[in-house]
């Protein structure tokens, strides 16, 4: 009985030491997160700052920040979301002028599950809801004033669950729920059909290009479809109107199938905007979106889907690298969006490069036909009234190396509106560049601006941009920009295929007569009095005229990518063919499903590859932790200049311990004691920041309609407003720092983070990013643009090998990031950004972060002086932290294990060179904090202690008593366990 009693014991405890093992593992892990987070938990228990108060009268609007402006500044961040929609939304299509809606059309139906559940954002990063104040479309529509069919709203309520909306999954209402008692309330509710149709992607996730039911994603679904075959059927209904609540430019080519008077895009709206679209639908505003995305008849046309997604490396008997699986080809080259689009339509219209030929058409078996390919074309957008443009001159300064374009603007309608103008241009496309590879897209967008015009008014608007835009990139040859010698055309119209039908006209005369087109197949004759010629003054080729950098002219542009191309690494016989417009048949894009790993390839996707240069400095060749006569604190360097000596010295006072506590970011930066420099809070996103206000009712931050929308308005001044309210949201909430905007491209319509990026265009990109980042700058907060490039798509995101020609990367990929990011030289925080994030994909083989290239674009081609962050890789087999920091990157994100492995390594080795990078980082990134609202505070407010919060004391207690119990544990089960042991042998040697 003694042995059993024992032996129960001893079950017992091995029990408890199983549990309390589990529990303390679940704990230390638990611990391990937070203090990863650490400065979002702080912002949230306002314990950050150490006492200072960011921002006050430098930044605020009304000179300070209080509960009594935290309320006027509330209302105003409302109605800026709605003003978001009424200047963002596009109205894509309008049967018969069906909207505006009048007076007498108030009872309606709204149809979809997006009618009341519509997907406000798409990504998982940015601002969480205050879900009492959100509005959904029926929301907003009962808000206007419209009785809105309350039997079907039960009827959803009542509804069996549709599932969650995925990538794959539309998740809409299953059509039963339209029962006859359903439908027969219709009668009373028939103006109009409202159906809001969404789709959802999110960060980590693409839309599925075939989705589980075998359709594409963005084509009507079946049961979105039965919607509007029982609406057709019914007859009952004057008007049916589509709410377009999709970042993801959908499938629009069924409308006249189901009669459907009016569409309009909302985008993601945000979580407070759709009571601006519904006024759009009422007429109280005139609308002036326009679209920022081709919106093409079969989602999949684009040669972009040949290869967007994962792609998989053939290592044969080689063992595959780390994080080195998957790889994507940008075959298509610069033919991207509408510049594929517009391009193949011109060379059909006049018969070059047989781009009529059925290769690549999703739309058509009778050959290439533009208005069955595309809906609706990149920059189109339908008003109220109708508007004239004039282009009243065009004028090149040879000195200043500018063109400016003077544009009136009729209104001819009876209503007044906003008027957008958008001047595009076209290069020549000459047979140097046929001989060395030099694409040229038909038409492309160089600048753009809004203007109020009055009903029968006109107003003037002058465009300035410089030359350097019309360069193209010579890899192959000159390597470096261009300028081709010859006739280049510009145009203004509504969206690119209007004005290059425009300069089609101009260019050809009688030649396209009858031959152009719109979107919907009405032969049009373009407008001349719209369009301009000019001729280049160099009668060859010009290799030289932009070789120098235009934001260091001590700085040579030429090839920096080479190995991002596909061709570099792979065999012969495995060598791609980037489209070309000379040959639309022949190089059409064929999906590259595998590449061989070859020994040159094997070695680029290894990377762990720094060591110690032979001649490197060492770390005496430095001072540190120096005590000087008069100490210099963090508030003291406010207000000095980049490169003033004053710098060394302040850096001089910080051992190297302390030098990394600012490289590690853990959702914020943490204090430095030794200078008196307060900790912070970094948040994201680009939708709004994941934060809570520290004033009034303390509610989350703002959810802003997403960047699409705010592209979409196509105006200077809202996209600079945009930014100052994100950066007044920021100085409410005590943030210095966020992770945005977005400036990656839409270079297909699948791509998961559409939301947190602008356009599919790098012109628009560049432009809006950059009056963000000038708005966010204003307000003192400093915006972290990302992610730092060729990151367009979600799939295999993390290690994915991106290759691309630099023509590409250039023109498109480079040059969306290059408004915010540039500076003029001798201008260290010139630039609109001073923050900004690579990404986690690499760079051809070489990982974003680590790109000696990507350094050499920012700190040497584009004169950036502000810091660089990776994304949150956390210590990924891919990555090596020394490569990273030489490669530029100054702070680790989410990762505070990384400075702690460069702290040893530079000891262990005495590397100079490690430390010179670290002493680099810190110079940028107290001078970045000081050009934030961090730079606001007061010297008497700052009384820093770097002691640690008390709920990382806590945590630390937990796991101490868990640790404890677990070990207790374990020493009375081995205890139990011997005893019993004892007592056999005992018992045993007793009965001998």
């Amino acid at each position: 009985m003694a042995r059993k009693a024992t032996t129960k014991k001893s079950q017992r405890w091995l029990g408890l030491a199983g549990a309390a093992i589990l529990i303390a593992n679940l704990t230390l892990t638990g611990t391990a997160v937070a203090f990863q987070q650490e400065g979002e938990i702080n912002h949230a228990l306002g314990i950050e700052g150490s006492g200072a108060t960011y921002g006050g009268t430098e930044f605020t609007d009304d000179g300070s920040l209080s509960d009594e402006g935290y309320a006027k500044y509330i209302e105003a961040a409302y109605d800026f979301c709605e003003q978001e929609e009424e200047e963002g939304s596009v109205l894509l299509y309008n049967k018969d002028n069906a909207l505006p809606l009048s007076e007498d059309e108030r009872n309606v139906t709204a149809f979809g599950r997006g009618s009341v559940d519509p997907v406000f954002r798409s990504t998982a990063g940015g601002s969480s809801t205050n879900k009492e104040y959100q509005q959904t479309p029926v929301d907003a529509l009962k808000g206007a004033g419209f009785n809105v069919n309350q039997t079907v709203l039960d009827a959803y309520s009542s509804a069996e669950d549709p599932g969650a909306r995925s990538v794959s999954h539309v998740g809409e209402y299953d059509p039963a729920v339209y029962t006859d008692s359903v439908q027969a309330s219709f009668d009373d509710y028939s103006d109009v059909a409202f159906v809001t149709l969404s789709r959802f992607a999110t960060e980590g996730n693409d839309l599925a290009m075939v989705n589980d039911k075998g359709a594409r994603m963005l084509e009507l679904d079946e049961d979105e479809r039965a919607i509007f075959q029982m609406i057709k059927d019914s007859g009952k209904f004057d008007k049916v109107v589509v709410i377009l609540n999709s970042v993801f430019a959908m499938e629009l080519d069924w409308l006249e199938e189901y009669d459907v008077d009016a569409v309009l895009w909302v985008g993601n709206p945000g979580f407070y905007g759709m009571p601006g679209a519904v006024r759009v639908i009422t007429g109280e505003v005139n609308p002036s979106g326009h679209t920022v995305d081709t919106f093409a008849a079969n989602s999949l046309s684009a040669p972009s889907a040949e290869n967007f997604g994962l792609h998989s490396y053939d290592y044969g008997s080689k063992t595959p690298r780390a994080a080195g699986d998957s790889f994507v080809t940008y075959n298509e080259g610069i033919y991207v969006g509408y510049k594929y689009y517009e391009t193949r339509y011109e060379d059909t219209v006049l018969g070059q490069g047989n781009a009529s030929s059925s290769v690549g058409t999703k739309a058509s078996t009778d050959g290439w036909n533009y208005a069955e390919e595309v809906c609706f074309p990149f920059g189109f957008g339908l008003s109220y009234t109708t508007y004239e443009y004039t282009m009243d001159s065009l004028v090149y300064d040879a000195d200043a190396d500018t063109f400016t374009a003077t544009v009136t603007v009729a209104n001819t309608g009876d209503m007044d509106g906003k008027a957008s103008v958008q001047l595009y241009f076209q290069s020549p496309y000459t047979d140097y560049d046929k001989e060395n590879g030099i694409e040229k897209a038909s038409i492309q967008l160089l600048a753009y601006d809004k203007v109020d015009v009055a009903a029968g008014a006109s107003e003037t608007v002058t465009l300035e941009v410089p030359g350097y835009f019309l360069a193209s990139y010579d890899a192959n040859n000159a390597k470096g920009y261009i300028l081709d010698a010859g006739d280049y055309y510009f145009a203004v119209g509504n969206g690119a295929h209007e004005a290059l039908n425009n300069v089609l006209a101009l260019k050809c005369g009688d030649e396209v007569s009858g031959k152009l087109v719109d979107q919907d197949g009405n032969v049009v004759t373009g407008n001349t009095a719209a369009a301009a010629k000019w001729t280049s003054t160099n009668a060859t080729v010009d290799t030289e005229k932009y070789r120098q950098s235009r934001y260091d002219s001590s700085v040579t542009v030429t090839n920096t990518f080479d190995d991002a191309d596909i061709n570099y690494w792979v065999n012969d016989d495995e060598k791609v063919t980037y489209l070309s417009r000379s040959a639309w048949d022949t190089t059409y894009p064929v999906t590259v499903e595998t590449i061989t790993v070859n020994d040159k390839l094997y070695d680029g996707l290894n990377m762990q590859f720094y060591t110690k240069a032979d001649d490197a400095k060492s770390v005496s060749d430095f001072q540190l932790g120096v005590t000087l006569d008069e100490k210099i604190d963090f508030i003291d360097m406010k207000g000095v200049d980049f490169d003033d000596p004053k710098w060394d010295d302040f850096l001089s006072q910080l051992t190297l311990s302390e030098l990394l506590i600012n490289m590690g970011d853990s959702k914020g930066i943490k204090a430095v004691k030794a200078v008196n420099k307060p900790g912070c809070t970094i948040v994201d996103g680009p939708e709004g920041m994941n934060g809570q206000f520290k004033y009034g009712d303390r509610r989350n931050c703002t959810g802003w309609a997403t960047l699409p929308i705010v592209a979409a308005s196509w105006d200077h001044d809202l996209q600079y407003r945009f930014g100052q309210m994100y950066g007044e949201d920021a100085l409410y909430a005590s943030i210095p720092i966020a992770y945005a905007p977005g400036c990656d491209i839409h270079r297909s319509p699948y791509s998961g983070r559409s939301s947190e990026y602008f356009s599919e265009d790098a012109m628009l990109t560049y432009y809006a990013a950059a009056n963000v980042s000038e708005g966010m700058r204003s307000k003192g907060l400093i915006g972290t643009i990302k992610h730092f490039f060729l990151n367009e798509q979600e799939a295999g995101r993390q290690g994915i090998s991106t290759f691309a020609n630099e023509q590409s990367i250039r023109e498109i990929y480079m040059r969306a990031f290059e408004g915010s990011l540039s500076s003029s030289n001798g201008e260290q925080d010139g630039s609109k950004s001073l923050g900004v994030m690579t990404a986690y994909n690499r760079i051809g083989v070489m990982y974003a972060a680590a790109s000696q290239g990507i350094q050499h674009i920012l700190r040497d081609e584009w004169n950036y002086g502000g810091y660089i962050i990776d994304d949150a890789l956390t210590a990924s087999e891919y990555s090596s932290a020394p490569e990273m920091l030489m490669a530029g990157n100054n702070i680790f994100c989410l990762d505070t294990a990384r400075p702690t492995q460069i702290e040893e390594l530079i000891t262990s080795t005495d590397d100079g060179d490690l430390l010179e990078k670290v002493l680099e980082s810190n110079h940028y990134l107290y001078y970045v904090m000081l050009q934030s609202s961090m730079g606001n505070s007061s010297a008497e407010d700052l009384v820093v202690s770097d002691a640690m919060p008390w709920w990382q004391i806590m945590l630390i207690s937990v796991d101490a008593v868990f640790c404890a119990l677990a070990v207790a544990a374990v020493v009375m089960y081995v205890l139990h366990t011997y005893t019993d042991v004892f007592s056999r042998r005992k018992s045993s040697a007793g009965r001998n």
